[in-house]
């Protein structure tokens, strides 16, 4: 079934005779797809429909799994942003200026 296929679309990848899950992360192409193993979070590049695929290449999509994309990677992403005082960042923008001029207090 080759459909065209949008980002964060589950796909079975077939790596040398192993299968792999993974999510489309971009479209290249057309035909051309870059997606990323969900359990180990390797990049697969140039990856294509079986039908599509050169001749030289050693991964191709195997089948569509799903629409959704399916549990989130395991690294955690601090969503947080570290912040500071509008306060704080205008001592220290005042003392780069003075040493930029020269004025070095100690």
């Amino acid at each position: 079934m080759r459909k065209k296929l949008k980002i964060g679309n589950l796909v079975r990848v077939n790596f040398i005779g192993s299968n792999y899950i993974c999510e489309v992360i971009e479209v290249v192409d057309k035909t051309t797809y870059k997606a990323r193993n969900i359990k180990t979070g390797v990049i697969i590049p140039n990856l294509r429909w079986k039908a599509h695929k050169d001749k030289k290449s050693v991964w191709f999509i195997e089948a569509f799994i799903s629409d959704t994309p399916g549990a989130k990677s395991t690294r955690s992403i601090d969503t947080r942003k570290q912040t500071t005082k509008k306060s704080e960042l205008d001592q220290a923008i005042k003392k780069q200026k003075d040493f930029i001029k020269g004025n070095i207090k100690k």
